[in-house]
């Protein structure tokens, strides 16, 4: 067993160059807006979301109706759960986006499948578009075309006999699955808003990049595992960025931390992980020129090149040394030490004009 105290040392190692390799703290473009401006950009339109609700509707009335004078089956309800529910819902480059409609049953007859109860609820549903519903291994999907999709997972809970809801499969029985309690694990973050945030730029990196990336629900994961609050969005998410690569060379597994506890990057291949690995690597670099540019502009092109056309271009200046330009000038125009150019440029050079006295009411 020498190979433990080996794996760990090494994994030790990497965790502490992550911490030397740390930023510069000079002349940074702070990008702090163009992330917020971006972060709007990938909100899902008003018009669309007034789709999808009607779509919801249409749907619980078309299960409603199917399974009211079937015996074998009790109709709880519908939950809404997933991104459209945490908040990280991102409206993808092609302008779609999905929703999970979790199908609950109070009770199913011992003696039906989890993949007949599937077949039902594909039945129930098969005329709401044009298009015939997919039958996943985990959900029946209603494609609404070039528009939305949503996925209905289909559990068997009731409160007397189970601990969790049942999630039903169409090749491996029932098996628990609880989507509440994720919930409510991911909403118990200290600083959500941020957090919901930054699994929206790494939701729409994976959109902007080709071949197979981690899922929406790794990128939850570890983003709840390891982001640190900061008042910049770009740093946040760079640290983050650090934190994952540090996680996946040190080992892929990551486990889901409600029921059923197991490995969401489990069906990743070989070549997806290490294109995946190689993809962070180089975000990892580029986040780190474009948080210590001197150039908002620059830094700006750096993030698009990741994170896609959506994230907004920034000015081509150094918006460091403009913030300070601004609060030395501010300064002498208070102490009475300003005079004002011809160009109209306020400056302590005293071929100006004169201030008068200013006083500061704002503190």
């Amino acid at each position: 067993m020498y190979w433990i105290p080996i794996v760990a040392a090494a994994y030790l190692l990497l965790k502490r160059n992550n911490l030397t390799n740390q930023l510069k703290a000079n002349n940074m473009a702070n990008c702090t807006k163009l992330f917020l401006d971006f972060n709007k950009e990938l909100e899902v339109t008003s018009s669309k979301i007034q789709k999808i609700k009607k779509a919801r509707d249409n749907i619980k009335n078309k299960l409603v109706a199917h399974f009211e004078n079937k015996s074998k089956y009790n109709l709880k309800g519908t939950w809404i759960q997933g991104s459209y529910k945490m908040g990280t819902m991102i409206r993808t480059k092609d302008d779609t986006c999905d929703l999970d409609l979790g199908v609950y049953f109070n009770q199913v007859d011992e003696n039906v499948t989890s993949g007949t109860v599937m077949d039902q609820v594909s039945k129930a549903v098969e005329d709401v578009t044009s298009t015939t519903p997919s039958k996943k291994e985990k959900c029946i999907r209603i494609i609404y075309k070039g528009d939305f999709h949503i996925d209905l997972p289909i559990y068997h809970f009731n409160k007397e006999d189970h601990a969790h809801p049942n999630l039903a499969t169409r090749n491996n029985g029932w098996n628990e699955s609880d989507p509440k309690d994720f919930y409510i694990w991911f909403n118990d973050h200290s600083n959500l808003q941020q957090l919901k945030r930054i699994v929206r730029y790494l939701k729409a990196w994976s959109d902007n990049k080709k071949g197979k990336f981690p899922s929406g629900l790794a990128f939850s994961i570890w983003a709840v595992n390891h982001l640190v609050s900061n008042e910049r969005d770009d740093i946040a998410l760079y640290e983050l960025l650090k934190e994952i690569k540090s996680d996946i060379d040190y080992s892929w597994y990551l486990e889901m931390p409600v029921v059923p506890y197991d490995d969401v990057c489990q069906k990743l291949t070989k070549e997806q992980k290490s294109s995946f690995s190689d993809a962070i690597e180089s975000f990892i670099d580029d986040a780190k020129d474009a948080i210590e540019s001197d150039n908002q502009l620059e830094a700006s092109k750096l993030w698009q090149k990741h994170l896609g056309n959506k994230f907004p271009e920034g000015e081509d200046e150094d918006t460091d040394a403009k913030e300070a330009l601004l609060r030395a000038t501010s300064k002498s125009i208070l102490s009475g030490s300003a005079y004002a150019q011809r160009s109209g440029r306020v400056s302590e050079n005293t071929d100006g004009v004169k201030h008068k006295p200013h006083t500061n009411y704002g503190g």
